[in-house]
């Protein structure tokens, strides 16, 4: 029987390769960069990818595909509308970088509030002069508004509620408000209230049509001037430009973005001008640990699908009914 084979499309770590290699050909496209995906994608039973963006017409061009690996969490690059037509699975690894995404939120955290990332530039540039300058707040006690309570929102609140003894405020259509109040946190039904009242504003939602421009400026002018925006999920989610008009003029104290619409963003981008932001260039989830996570998970679907089974993070389950 001819060897199933695998495309990866970009860089993954060597412990899902291995395990690949075990059960197919693998094209590993990084160490051939005169090969594309559109020159291997016909014959080949599985992809996986990152950040490539599967469109309609790519997959069209997969005959002989069983199975679309996202490796990585959200999955607004991957046309799965297409793949469930041509009854393609499409899996994702929602559990690899949860740990590594709610750790990386803490940390933009206690930089907007110990203002350590303006206080470093200054005494680099040689620009501190009164250290009472740099006065920043405590995290102790705020109140935290997590919209959306999937993985990294939970494990986001849990650690903010153990380390911070921080109040938690939930907005979540999807999770009921049992649940919630069993975590011990307050759940909202109007996203309007969670940003009145949070200290703290933390984005852990994907990118959809119902998420999209998420918080613009009639948002942002509900919060409280002293409040923090974080966001570590989608570019798009949050409107830049309106970010930018609020942060200049303080309406609100200060904000942290992984992500935005175009990555990297440029270098004149008018957000990275200013010193109450803080950006990180879409790293929240790439931790060592994350990136094995995701690789072996990566190869242990691939594997299931290959030997017929069923895999465990569908995101497109119909394709089985």
């Amino acid at each position: 029987m001819k060897a199933k084979k695998v495309v990866i499309t970009e860089p993954m770590d060597g412990s899902g390769i291995e395990m690949l290699r075990g059960e197919a050909e693998v094209i590993y496209l990084p160490h051939i960069p005169e090969r594309s995906v559109l020159d291997e994608i016909g014959d080949a039973h599985a992809l996986v990818v990152r950040v490539v963006e599967m469109s309609r017409e790519l997959i069209a061009q997969g005959e002989n595909l069983l199975i679309i690996a996202k490796h990585g969490v959200g999955y607004d690059n991957i046309d799965v509308e297409a793949a469930t037509e041509k009854r393609i699975p499409v899996i994702n690894t929602p559990e690899a970088n949860a740990e590594s995404v709610a750790e990386h939120i803490l940390g933009l955290m206690l930089s907007l509030s110990k203002r350590i990332c303006i206080s470093d530039r200054a005494l680099r540039q040689g620009k501190m002069k009164n250290r009472e300058e740099y006065t920043g707040v405590e995290l102790q006690d705020k109140k935290l508004g997590v919209i959306g309570l999937g993985r990294i929102g939970s494990e986001t609140a849990r650690k903010c509620k153990l380390a911070f003894n921080m109040h938690i405020i939930v907005h979540d259509p999807y999770v009921p408000g049992e649940k919630a109040e069993k975590m011990g946190y307050t759940k909202v039904e109007n996203l309007d209230d969670l940003l009145r009242t949070s200290d703290y504003v933390v984005i852990c939602v994907p990118l959809t049509e119902e998420t999209t421009n998420l918080i613009g400026a009639r948002e942002l002018a509900l919060m409280k001037r002293d409040a923090f925006l974080i966001n570590t999920s989608r570019g798009n989610i949050v409107d830049e430009a309106a970010l930018f008009n609020h942060l200049v003029k303080y309406k609100i104290a200060g904000a942290a973005l992984d992500v935005f619409s175009r990555e990297p963003p440029p270098p004149d981008h008018p957000l990275l001008s200013l010193d109450n932001f803080i950006a990180t260039p879409h790293i929240a989830g790439m931790t060592a640990e994350a990136m094995r996570r995701m690789a072996t998970t990566v190869a242990e679907e691939i594997t299931r699908v290959f030997r017929g089974e069923r895999p465990k993070y569908l995101v497109n389950p119909q394709v089985y009914d």
